[in-house]
């Protein structure tokens, strides 16, 4: 009989909690608990603390936690306090956190951390992150509100390896606009080279070029281009961007080079430079014919620079920093 009062307790206490988003709840005097926002950054995931304290016989709560979706992913959410936990209800960037005791028993005293919700990181930059709706309630079930909001700003979201980068400032800038992200284990790897394929997927979020929903691919080897890569690749085809090689083959898989990218960055643009257009690098016999007039074209608008040694390297492979760096250049160029 006993078990059954617990089972019957709790579905009590669970629906009682649940319903009172929308009943008005007892406005607590002074002297009421404080609660409190802590996050932390663990890998590719953020921890956000609910600490309390001038907790004075807690059995239950609730509170909604406010995020923004484009910047983290909620992942699950847990408490240390021993009970029962409803399962949390996310909607629209916002989560519904329910937890109560089990049984009959005293409410927790003076301070405690009430939940650990854990995200994934989406982006670099920071975020911010607002509990509110927060309902407590005692051992003799009588219910208060906190009529206050904690406000968590500034929370850092940058990669684990951008520190002191040259493009550093530009990743983060970039990852806050939403179009570029980093790794799980949350790097972002500037070094790493570019697939052509990855190199068209940030450089058409970046434009919001429009993405077919059925892309319409016509390359001999559109069956070995990445299902996720095609409608932006349709998309960078549609805008007149890009083209496959005389082979009619597109190559997702290839490294992109200097040479490539700054042929594909000028034609996003819609800019048809002329045939004889040349750059004055030392090595401009090492540019492919074809790129000659787009290279001249993105040094000529200071979109591109040499390597050093008045060299252009045109057949280097083009890194993430690099294409990052060269998209969010051609973008503020636009909005002057």
């Amino acid at each position: 009989m006993k078990a059954i009062r617990t089972k019957v307790g709790i579905l009590v206490l669970t629906v009682m909690l649940l319903l009172s988003l929308t009943a008005p709840g007892m406005a607590l005097a002074a002297g009421e608990p404080v609660l409190a926002l802590k996050a932390a950054n663990k890998g590719s995931q953020l921890t956000i603390d609910v600490n309390g304290r001038g907790l004075a016989d807690l059995y239950a709560y609730q509170f909604n936690l406010e995020y923004d979706p484009r910047l983290v992913k909620f992942v699950g959410a847990a408490s240390p306090i021993s009970g029962f936990t409803v399962d949390p209800i996310v909607k629209n960037g916002d989560i519904l956190f329910a937890h109560s005791k089990v049984g009959i028993s005293r409410g927790t005293q003076g301070e405690a951390t009430l939940a650990t919700l854990t995200f994934e990181r989406l982006t670099g930059g920071e975020a911010s992150f607002t509990l509110h709706g927060i309902k407590l309630v005692n051992s003799e079930l009588d219910m208060a509100e906190l009529e206050t909001e904690v406000k968590l700003s500034s929370v850092s979201l940058k990669f684990s390896d951008i520190a002191g980068h040259w493009a550093e400032s530009s990743i983060v800038e970039a990852s806050g606009r939403g179009w570029v992200a980093g790794y799980n284990d949350g790097t972002f790897r500037p070094e790493r080279q570019v697939t052509r394929a990855e190199f068209v997927a940030m450089l058409a979020c970046a434009l919001e070029l429009p993405v077919p929903s059925e892309p319409q691919l016509a390359f001999a080897d559109q069956e070995s281009i990445p299902v996720w890569a095609r409608g932006y690749i349709a998309a960078a085809v549609n805008a007149k961007a890009i083209e496959g090689y005389e082979d009619r083959t597109f190559r997702a898989d290839k490294l992109i080079t200097r040479a490539e990218m700054a042929s594909l960055i000028v034609r996003s643009q819609g800019i048809d430079p002329p045939g004889d257009a040349r750059s004055s690098f030392a090595d401009t016999d090492q540019i492919p014919e074809w790129a000659r007039p787009y290279i001249a074209a993105a040094v000529d608008r200071g979109w591109m620079k040499g390597v050093g040694n008045n060299k252009f390297a045109p057949l280097n492979l083009a890194t993430r920093a690099e294409a990052v760096h060269l998209i969010l250049t051609v973008l503020q160029d636009e909005a002057e």
